[in-house]
């Protein structure tokens, strides 16, 4: 479109229940010069009728001959995308007032950065406020090794990088993989404050219709991450990488400590090379703290989770002092509070006791 400066794209598939709301989120933006570019593909409900009946010329309707899937899908839009500023959303969720504007300008002050991203509001079908998802920003770029925290429908976009990547590549995580791939070329970034709604629904592929799927992509991921720093042959156990990804259940299930201490002497080792190699996005400060909270919390999260013995044995394995202190602190606690409760049990039961006495005698 003549004037635009960003291509907002969106990919539908049986999206009715929420698309109305999602499209007048972009048509309502406080920034005027956009194209949106929705491709239906292949919905079966009435997605492709909401669509048609709008008659904003910034609009441009495409439909898929078949159901192609995200990724065919969302890589045909690029190439269709007639800016060079790509603006991600999805079809049930909310973008907020100013969230291309703030997003184009900051793409405009800063032309080394070719991805960037925004905080997210967690809502519920029914709009309920979940939780609001922040992460220190300059924490990003390390954290993308173990984990993803760039949502999806927040990220503006060069098509250029995108393309020189290779485009979207995976059938599942195909956000996690791409963002990756760019922040190893390209400069990413991070706005600092919620500008989209990201609504958690039945019909979310990766968090219920697909979860099993992306929860495996998402493990080819991080162990590639893994093996670009360590070797392509590096291996590491399922439950040390799941760790590592903070879902602590395979570990715990069969604790051992030495998977505990494996994790933790990957996660440094990936931490050397991170600070080793060259990178635009590589900060020496923001890479070691990130590797501290990173390590002290999955310490912290393990010995909540584990009887008190293994916990201050793993805590003093690790050095890991102000935890341990912490770990004590909260079992005193606890001990204290139930103290107190055995105490007011008795003392209650004794005084009925005195109470009953005292009635029998008077009657």
């Amino acid at each position: 479109m003549v004037g635009s400066r960003v291509t907002v794209l969106m990919p539908v598939y049986n999206a009715e229940r929420f698309l109305r709301e999602a499209i007048d989120s972009i048509l309502s933006q406080s920034f005027k010069h956009f194209e949106f570019l929705i491709i239906d593909d292949g919905s079966t409900d009435r997605s492709a009728e909401i669509v048609e009946s709008y008659r904003d010329p910034r609009i441009r309707f495409v439909r898929n001959p078949e159901n192609l899937g995200i990724t065919p899908t969302l890589n045909r839009g690029i190439e269709m995308a007639s800016c060079e500023l790509i603006a991600r959303m999805d079809a049930d969720d909310v973008s907020h007032p100013h969230r291309l504007q703030k997003q184009f300008a900051f793409m405009k002050r800063n032309p080394d950065c070719a991805l960037l991203s925004t905080w997210a509001r967690v809502i519920s079908e029914d709009n309920r406020f979940i939780r609001l998802e922040r992460y220190r920003s300059n924490f990003y770029y390390y954290n993308l090794t173990f984990e993803c925290w760039m949502y999806h429908p927040t990220v503006m976009f060069r098509k250029s990088a995108v393309e020189q990547v290779g485009m979207y590549a995976m059938p599942f995580s195909e956000d996690y993989d791409l963002f990756w791939r760019m922040s190893t070329r390209f400069r990413i970034a991070n706005l600092a404050e919620p500008l989209v709604d990201y609504r958690l629904s039945a019909t979310s592929l990766n968090t219920v219709l697909k979860k099993k799927e992306y929860e495996i992509a998402n493990e080819q991921n991080v162990l590639r991450n893994i093996r670009y720093y360590l070797g392509s042959d590096f291996q590491i156990s399922h439950a040390s990488l799941e760790c590592l990804r903070h879902n602590f259940r395979p570990l715990l299930n069969d604790y051992d400590l030495h998977a505990v201490m494996e994790s933790l002497a990957v996660l440094d080792a990936v931490t050397d090379k991170i600070l080793e190699k060259d990178n635009i996005n590589r900060n020496g400060k923001s890479i070691r703290g990130a590797r501290y909270y990173k390590r002290k919390f999955i310490l912290a999260e393990l010995a909540k989770a584990l009887p008190l013995a293994r916990a201050v044995e793993l805590l003093i394995r690790t050095n890991s002092w102000i935890t341990l202190a912490m770990v004590l602190k909260n079992f005193a606690k606890w001990h204290v509070k139930q103290g107190v409760k055995i105490f007011r049990s008795y003392t209650s039961a004794a005084r009925f006791k005195i109470f009953s006495s005292q009635a029998i005698k008077n009657s």
